[in-house]
């Protein structure tokens, strides 16, 4: 992954001396993938790249998933924000489940216009519940399974739903 996202930093840095300064491994670690790497890069530095950069898969919307019941809060304009450990840019169709897709799923479609980088310890419940999380204790559990102590930097990443234009 490594060699690939270096090769998308040179295709469309503005300027390769000024990316070549950056020590993009302690930036982004190892963990994110390619994908993730190159939105984070891009909110990071959003000045160091192309207008228009050339995206490895277009324009289509991408997938994200959210347990059935924030699914359902989504549709009814109850959560606002995800919290997730990348930022997220976008358009995303939403989906319940990672293999097994529900015929009403693909018709939610949001689109990410803000992210914010949020310390995990600070998170308040007020936070949480923009999320339809009820406690902030409830996100640290959650993320504490997911990828362990300590909490890796949070991102709330603001989104609207897309109405459904069929």
């Amino acid at each position: 992954m490594q060699k690939k996202f270096m090769g998308w930093v040179e295709k469309n840095s503005i300027d390769p001396e000024q990316a070549s300064k950056i020590d993009f491994h302690a930036e982004i670690g190892d963990d994110l993938s390619f994908q993730e790497a190159v939105e984070l890069v891009q909110s990071k530095f959003p000045t160091l790249w192309r207008s228009a950069p050339v995206r490895m898969d277009s324009d289509k919307p991408k997938q994200i998933i959210f347990v059935k019941e924030l699914v359902e809060k989504i549709v009814a304009g109850e959560v606002k924000v995800t919290y997730r450990k990348a930022p997220k840019i976008g358009t995303y169709y939403v989906i319940a489940n990672r293999f097994k897709q529900h015929a009403d799923a693909s018709k939610i479609l949001i689109e990410f216009y803000q992210t914010d980088k949020v310390n995990p310890y600070e998170l308040t419940d007020e936070e949480a519940q923009l999320a339809g999380i009820e406690t902030a204790d409830k996100i640290r559990e959650l993320f504490q399974r997911w990828y362990g102590s300590p909490l890796p930097t949070l991102y709330r990443n603001w989104f609207k739903v897309i109405p459904d234009s069929t």
